[in-house]
């Protein structure tokens, strides 16, 4: 019986990087980490692949800073919107509008609400597998709803506790950018737009969470009561870090 892996490296405003794939295929969403991060993080993991497909969901350095090092130490090709690309300085990337096959996956790129050159998130198929990795937007579009819906892996941005952001030390601007429709998501955001997706299967992830302006406890508690208040079944929940990431988590494909 066939398999997919997940497994997200860091997740935060210091760093970002997933990891899923299969006994081929070795996909990476974002590297806004160090290739000494990434190697412990394969090693550990026994991962033996050799070639990589790097997809970026956006030119923010959290998401990016690692890019230039990691081709110059590795064979990989790099995938995103031709003007996240061009932002990035990058001319012989891959331009993806829409969807492509890698391997056993099918990859496809759906558009997001940040303040960047043309961001997105991506929605992940092989076999009966589903897996979504989605993070900084500031509002959730219905499309996008429809895309993720029954994720198997639900892995998306819980930022901030709105009251922990109006109160705390962030200069006036940088409050009024993440609480726009092109920042960040509140867990109370999360919470509503994970309702609409979650299925019974759905083990949920949450992600990118600010290391000022919310906690652990929080957003958990946030999305879990909205859930239960709902009737909204899932499978489990949890929240990755910026310094261990999440759990390593198998799919049965077949």
């Amino acid at each position: 019986m066939g398999s997919v892996n997940f497994n997200m490296i860091s997740s935060g405003s210091r760093g970002n990087s997933t990891l899923i794939w299969d006994d081929e295929t070795l996909l990476i969403i974002d590297f806004g980490i160090t290739i000494k991060r990434f190697r412990e993080r394969i090693e550990s993991l026994g991962i033996q692949h050799r070639d990589f497909s790097l997809f970026v969901s956006h030119e923010h350095s959290d998401h990016s800073r690692g890019v230039g090092m990691m081709r110059k130490h590795h064979s990989l090709d790099i995938y995103s919107r031709e003007l996240t690309l061009e932002a990035m300085g990058i001319t012989d990337g891959f331009g993806i509008r829409d969807s492509l096959a890698i391997g056993n996956f099918y990859v496809k790129a759906v558009s997001v609400s940040h303040d960047a050159a043309d961001p997105v998130g991506y929605v992940i198929e092989s076999g009966k597998s589903k897996i979504t990795v989605i993070s900084d937007l500031g509002q959730v579009s219905e499309g996008l709803i429809n895309e993720a819906k029954n994720s198997d892996i639900l892995a998306f941005e819980a930022n901030h506790d709105i009251d922990m952001l109006k109160n705390g030390s962030y200069p006036y601007h940088l409050k009024r950018r993440i609480l726009s429709d092109h920042g960040h998501l509140s867990n109370e955001q999360s919470a509503e737009a994970i309702s609409s997706m979650a299925g019974p299967n759905s083990r949920i992830i949450l992600t990118h969470l600010s290391q000022e302006n919310n906690t652990q406890d929080s957003a958990l508690n946030t999305v879990k009561s909205y859930l239960v208040n709902r009737g909204i079944n899932y499978s489990s929940i949890e929240c990755a870090s910026q310094t261990i990431g999440s759990a390593l988590h198998t799919l049965q494909i077949d």
